[in-house]
């Protein structure tokens, strides 16, 4: 049984982007049961001495699909604030289970029995006891590669036919939407067509379409655009997925990409974007070298160009003396030219994941002061050190570009991070600080909240963070994290 607590004297900011408000908060049995001038109540009171109270982060881009077995705690998550994870991004996914390539990416991964359904999956994930909830998505990339392998050409009929079975499958069991990752196989051999066919499975359910695009460089527009035309022909909802701009001679285009994202909303169009707030990115070094990142003149690339010097191995399961090595390091030390030197890595361990500088700081403050940009920390929990926003995402937001740079204030933030989204993946019982819902709660201190996690040592959790409950229980006391796990799979409402 739950315990019931009366949470005092709180600045709450209460999901809606509202300004904030003194109050007091009552949980019982795992919801959100008043809020106001309350007293004189029997439970467990504890003071918040007027730090801010907010609902529970939503992680708009989490890969975490595998990660909830073999890291159960969810450490890098709860001690940010982060109660609910939306799992399944740019195309990865877990069914068929046989075409999950997520699955390799956790040399751990063992003792995890094997599952034929959404259902299976999600009631093992109930199973496993972690300690935040998880919605997740349907992704394209494993259904496509069951069914079309990674050849360019539209899926027959009968290849269709098992794919939609598929989508419909997840969408019965409570997935907020579809995603794609075109820029990765087999997802890039996919055309328009067969995306806008797929997606219309999705639009009876109110799901949305989640995409990485095939292009956040030269073609960023155009690929923009092509998202748009997605889910506007399939009737469902769009969101682009880590809105950026990448490689320098791109830098400025977040003027022309967040007006087409105006433009399709003018429409009527529900388009949205989510967005880490860091000028790099990370991902396989076997997709930078698909996209054709080292040749300068090269557009068409979904990367932008790289050069060495800018591409930092962050992990490798093969080879755990490659990180912290650039890939300039590795030029030298091999005497090669960066696509050479690149695929005699990739031939020591073809899943090495990369950390790839090539954002501005303009472009990255411009998109996440537009009211359509949620946030979403697209982290890869992998060996190594990984991408610091895996650790520090929401509270950099709130930190380094609220209350420092004051490019959102506190309550737009929070906003960007709770109710939006809820609202955008109809998680209906979450994200506000409102009677009847659940009780996922984060207390911060407004005036020392910050990420701490570097690229040199990611693995640090923020401070500021003072607790957290999941379903109306302390996951976090006092800054440390408890041995609550409380997680739930989280449905479509």
């Amino acid at each position: 049984m739950n315990k019931k607590y009366l949470l005092k004297n709180a600045t709450i900011y209460d999901g809606s982007g509202s300004n904030p408000f003194k109050g007091n908060v009552l949980i019982n049995n795992g919801k959100i049961e008043e809020i106001g001038d309350i007293d004189n109540v029997d439970a467990e009171v504890i003071d918040i001495k007027n730090k801010a109270l907010s609902p529970g982060f939503i992680d708009m881009h989490a890969h975490d699909d595998i990660a909830m077995f073999v890291y159960p705690d969810m450490d890098f998550k709860l001690m940010q604030g982060v109660t609910t994870n939306v799992n399944g991004n740019c195309g990865s996914g877990v069914i068929p289970y046989s075409s999950a390539d997520i699955i390799n990416w956790h040399p751990n991964f063992d003792g995890i029995p094997e599952w034929n359904s959404y259902g299976e999956y999600l009631e093992l994930v109930d199973k496993s006891k972690t300690s935040i909830h998880s919605a997740f998505l349907v992704g394209h990339g494993p259904i496509r590669k069951a069914t079309t392998g990674n050849e360019k050409r539209m899926p027959t009929q009968s290849e269709f036919d098992v794919m939609k079975a598929w989508i419909k499958e997840g969408m019965e069991e409570g997935a907020v939407g579809f995603s794609t990752g075109l820029i990765y196989e087999p997802g890039r051999y996919s055309n328009t067509e067969e995306l806008i066919e797929l997606s219309k499975v999705i639009s009876s359910y109110n799901g949305v379409y989640f995409s990485h695009m095939r292009n956040e460089a030269g073609h960023l527009i155009r690929s923009i655009e092509e998202t748009i035309r997605i889910g506007e022909e399939a009737g469902c909802s769009i969101e682009i997925s880590h809105h950026k701009v990448s490689g320098e001679e791109n830098w400025g285009k977040s003027v022309e990409s967040l007006n087409a994202i105006e433009e399709a909303r003018s429409r009527g169009l529900n388009v949205h974007s989510d967005q880490y707030p860091y000028n790099a990115g990370s991902t396989s070094l076997f997709a930078v070298v698909q996209n054709n990142a080292f040749n300068e003149k090269s557009v068409d690339g979904g990367m932008g160009s790289q050069t060495g010097d800018k591409i930092l191995i962050a992990g490798s399961a093969k080879d755990p003396s490659l990180v912290g090595k650039t890939l300039g390091d590795l030029c030298d030390e091999y005497d090669l030219p960066e696509q050479e030197a690149a695929e005699k890595l990739l031939k020591i361990d073809s899943g090495i994941f990369v950390v790839t500088e090539g954002m501005v700081e303009d472009d990255v403050a411009r998109i996440l002061a537009h009211p359509t940009t949620m946030i979403g920390s697209d982290g890869v929990p992998l060996p190594g050190n990984p991408h610091p926003r895996l650790y520090g995402c929401f509270p950099r937001v709130l930190g380094k570009y609220s209350r420092e740079e004051g490019v959102i204030s506190m309550q737009e933030a929070i906003h960007k991070m709770t109710g939006q989204s809820a609202d955008k993946v109809n998680l209906n019982d979450r994200g506000f600080i409102r009677a009847g819902l659940n009780a996922d709660i984060v207390i911060f201190d407004e005036d020392t909240i910050i990420d701490k996690a570097t690229y040199e040592k990611p693995r640090a959790y923020p401070e500021g963070i003072i607790h957290v409950f999941v379903n109306g229980e302390l996951a976090v006391e006092d800054g440390k994290q408890t041995d609550l796990r409380a997680g739930k799979v989280a449905r479509r409402s």
